[in-house]
Formats: structure tokens, sequence, C-alpha cells
């Protein structure tokens, strides 16, 4: 069974989206993408972009209570996507390890939240749900991959790695992808030395 560990040395400043450890500051694996997410997202409206956000927020927070207190509480617009992980657990009865998970990499200081690792058909999967009207890819295994290492550097290990895709008419897609994917921890190295090169920058 794989245990999840808390990391009290890990803060998060929910005003900020600021991670610290033991008080040093940590880029976040969502700041770290900020190159490849623009590139997808770039040209869409803000509003559009707030409005996506506040709803994976409260879809997020509604698994979460649904966890770890057996309630049901969403709003009613957003109901189809919390209808929809209802029928994936119903049909992949996954056993949930943890909701919102902070963690850390030990060596290369990045730090970021996965959302559900599970254990599924007895595997240990680190899943991260998406709302969005589609699913993209290439963040999405860049995304995972980060998490993964994070944990392993740990020595957490999972089995595999799934996005658990969540649509407004309450239907699902759980997409599973390969515990390895060196492309995406190639592309997620080279993002980190990038941001590194650019704080020195602002930092000066």
């Amino acid at each position: 069974m794989v245990e999840i560990p808390k990391f009290p040395e890990l803060t998060f400043d929910e005003a900020t989206h600021l991670y610290r450890l033991r008080g040093a500051e940590l880029p976040s694996v969502t700041t770290v993408m900020k190159p490849l997410s623009s590139e997808v997202y770039g040209g869409v409206d803000e509003w559009v972009m707030e409005r996506a956000a506040g709803r994976g927020t409260a879809v997020h927070n509604a698994i979460e209570n649904w966890s770890l207190y057996g309630i049901e509480d969403i709003a009613p617009e957003y109901r189809g996507y919390f209808d929809g992980f209802l029928a994936w657990v119903h049909d992949m009865k996954p056993e949930v390890l943890g909701n919102e998970c902070r963690l850390y990499h030990k060596a290369l200081r990045y730090a970021g939240t996965a959302d559900l690792p599970c254990i599924v058909s007895g595997e240990a999967v680190m899943v991260d749900v998406k709302t969005t009207s589609q699913l993209q890819e290439m963040l999405a295994r860049v995304q995972l991959e980060a998490y993964v290492k994070g944990f392993d550097s740990h020595g957490v290990q999972f089995d595999g790695k799934a996005i658990l895709h969540l649509r407004r008419d309450g239907t699902y897609k759980y997409e599973p992808y390969p515990l390895r994917d060196p492309d995406a921890w190639r592309v997620f190295g080279a993002l980190l030395t990038v941001h590194g090169y650019m704080q020195k920058f602002k930092n000066r």
C-alpha cells in the first residue's frame, strides 16, 4: 500500500499562491509550465480563464468533501462535472489515498499539489482531475510526470498516471498515461532551467 506522506516543512500561501520550503520560496509546477500553458491558452479571454478556474476549484472542493466526509456539496451549475466523478467512482471503484496533496522535489526544488492519488484496479495511480472543455495532452503529460517524479524523490512510487476528464453532461474520460515519460520529463527539466535563468535577472 502506498502511503502519501505529509510535508510539514512545505507551506503554501493561499493568498499569494506561493510554496515555501523551510521559508525558501519554491516555484510551482504550474509556474514552471507557464510557457507551455501560454502556448495553449494565450489567446483565450481572461474572463473565460477565470470562469474555468472557478469551476475547477468548485469541483475539486466537492470531490475532497465527498472523499473525506461522504457528502455531496456542489453548486447546481457544476453538478454535471461532479456526476461525472461519481460515475467514475461507480465504474472504477478507486480507493482514494489523498486529496490536494502538496509535494516537492528534494533535489530540483519545485513544488506542487497533486489532485487525487488513488488505488485503481490494485495499482497506485497519480490521478489528476480536469474540467476543461478539451483535454490538453501536451500539458497533462508534463504535469503528471512532474508530480510523480516529485514523490519519487521521497521514495514514494506509483504504478501509473492518469487524467480524469470530467464533462458538463455528467460523463467522464479516464485517460491513462505511461508511468515513465522521458519526453515529458526532459521538457519539464528544460522549463525548470528556463525559469531559474529568468529568476536570476528578476532578482538583480
